[in-house]
C-alpha cells in the first residue's frame, strides 16, 4: 500500500512581506514618471515659451501688449517678429514693424530679411504699418526714404500724401521740389499747405500763411470736418507764390532720379479672414457672403464725434455704389474703454445705437460687435477705422480717421482693380 502523498504546498519565502509584489510593480512606473518630471522641470521655459507663441499667432483678435510679449520675451526675439510679421494678422504685424526699433537701435545695420520687411511695410495695405516703416528708415537716413516718400505722395489717400510730403523736410529742394510743387494742385487743401510750407522753407522766403490754415477741425455738433474760415483763401495765395517761386528758381536745380528698391514692391496680401454676426436686425452676416464686392468696414461709436459726422459720406456712397461695395458698419460702443473705467450697459446701448442709425438715416447694415471679434481682429479701436477689402478678400486699405465721399470713390475704384 502506497502511503499517501503530501499536499502540495507553494512555499512563500518568509523574506517578502505581503505587498511587496505590488511595490516592484509601482517601482516600474515611478522611475519614468521621475524622470519625467525632471525634464519637464528642465524644459519649462521652452514649453511655455511655445505654448505662449503658438497661442498668440493662433489668436485672431490680440491686444498688442500680448504679442509685443511675445516677441520681447521670446529666446529668439527675431525668429518670433519675423513669425509675426509673416502671419498676416493685421495686429501682428503693426507690433512686428514697431518691434523692430526695439531690437535694432537706429545706429545698427538692418540685417536683410528685416530690411525686406521695412522696405515692404513702406507700401502696405495698413496705413499705420507704413508710417511706422518709413519712421524707421527716417531715422536711419536710409537712401530709400525719399524715393517711398515720393511714393506716398503720389497715393489715392490724401492723409497719405501729407505724410508722404512731411517725410521730404529734410531733403534737398532738388528732390523734393517737383513732388511739391505737384502738390501745391491737390485737391485737398491740407496737401496744398504742406507743399507750400516745403516750398517756403527751401526759398527761405515767407509766403504769408500758416499750417493751421489748411488743417480741418471737427465741428463741435455736425462732427463734419471744415478748415478755418480764410484759410483756404489764404492757403491758395500761398500756393500761388510758391510756384512763382519754383519757376523762376527750378534751372537751379538739377533733376533727381529716384528709384523705388525692389524689396518695396513685393506683393502684400494681407488676407481678412472671415467672421459670422448678426446686424442690427438680427440677420446673419459674414464676410464671405460679399465674396465679388469690395466691402468697406467703417469702425465707429455713438460718442465718436468723427465716426457721425463721417456718416453722410458713407450714406452718400451706399447710395451710389450698392451693387458693388457692401458697406458694413461696426458699433464698438458695447466695448470698455482702454483703462476699463467705462463699463458699458449692455441692456442700454443697442437702444442708443438704433437711435443714432434711425436719426442720422444710415442705410447700410450695422453689426454690434459685443466681444470685439471684428474690431479686435482689424485693430478698430481708434476711431473711426476704416478697413477696405477687395472682391477676392484682401486688405487693400486700413486707417484711421474720416474720408470724404470723392477720397472713398477713388480708394473703391482702386480696390475694384487688380492687385499691382
Amino acid at each position: 500500500m502506497m502511503p499517501p502523498k503530501p499536499p502540495n504546498i507553494e512555499a512563500v519565502p518568509a523574506s517578502r512581506p505581503p505587498g511587496a509584489v505590488a511595490k516592484v510593480i509601482n517601482l516600474k512606473w515611478i522611475i519614468p514618471l521621475v524622470l519625467l518630471v525632471i525634464l519637464a522641470a528642465a524644459y519649462r521655459t521652452q514649453l511655455r515659451e511655445r505654448i505662449r507663441n503658438w497661442a498668440t499667432m493662433a489668436n485672431d483678435t490680440p491686444t498688442a501688449g500680448v504679442v509685443g510679449d511675445m516677441i520681447e520675451k521670446a529666446a529668439d526675439p527675431r525668429a518670433a517678429l519675423l513669425a509675426a510679421w509673416n502671419s498676416g494678422g493685421i495686429v501682428h504685424r503693426e507690433v512686428a514693424i514697431a518691434e523692430v526699433r526695439q531690437l535694432f537701435p537706429a545706429k545698427t545695420a538692418l540685417p536683410p530679411a528685416f530690411e525686406t520687411v521695412v522696405l515692404s511695410a513702406a507700401l502696405d495695405p495698413d496705413q499705420d504699418v507704413r508710417e511706422l516703416a518709413l519712421g524707421i528708415l527716417r531715422a536711419r537716413q536710409d537712401p530709400a526714404l525719399y524715393a517711398l516718400a515720393a511714393e506716398q505722395a503720389r497715393d489715392a489717400d490724401p492723409e497719405v500724401r501729407l505724410f508722404g510730403l512731411e517725410q521730404l523736410k529734410d531733403a534737398p529742394a532738388a528732390i523734393g521740389g517737383p513732388l511739391a510743387v505737384a502738390g501745391l494742385d491737390d485737391p485737398e487743401l491740407s496737401v496744398v499747405g504742406e507743399s507750400a510750407k516745403l516750398l517756403e522753407n527751401w526759398s527761405g522766403q515767407s509766403f504769408g500763411f500758416k499750417l493751421a490754415d489748411a488743417v480741418e477741425l471737427p465741428d463741435a455738433t455736425t462732427g463734419r470736418m471744415a478748415y478755418p474760415p480764410q484759410g483756404r483763401a489764404k492757403t491758395m495765395a500761398a500756393a500761388q507764390q510758391a510756384r512763382s517761386w519754383w519757376q523762376q528758381h527750378q534751372g537751379e536745380f538739377q533733376p533727381v532720379h529716384l528709384s523705388v528698391p525692389a524689396q518695396a514692391l513685393q506683393v502684400r496680401l494681407v488676407s481678412a479672414g472671415d467672421f459670422n454676426l448678426r446686424d442690427m436686425e438680427g440677420r446673419p452676416v459674414r464676410l464671405s457672403d460679399f465674396r465679388g464686392k469690395v466691402v468697406l468696414l467703417n469702425f465707429w461709436t455713438t460718442w465718436c464725434t468723427a465716426c457721425v459726422g463721417e456718416m453722410p459720406e458713407l450714406i452718400a456712397l451706399q447710395n451710389n455704389q450698392s451693387n458693388t461695395v457692401a458697406i458694413l458698419g461696426v458699433s464698438l460702443d458695447l466695448l470698455p474703454d482702454d483703462d476699463g473705467d467705462n463699463q458699458p450697459d449692455p441692456k442700454k446701448i443697442p437702444g442708443k445705437v438704433a437711435r443714432v442709425i434711425k436719426e442720422r438715416g444710415i442705410n447700410y447694415p450695422v453689426i454690434l460687435d459685443a466681444r470685439d471679434e471684428i474690431g479686435g481682429r482689424f485693430n478698430g479701436g481708434e476711431l473711426p477705422t476704416t478697413v477696405i477689402i477687395d472682391a477676392q478678400g484682401y486688405v487693400r486699405r486700413r486707417f484711421v480717421g474720416p474720408r470724404n465721399l470723392a477720397v472713398l470713390e477713388t480708394m473703391i475704384a482702386e480696390a475694384g482693380q487688380p492687385r499691382p
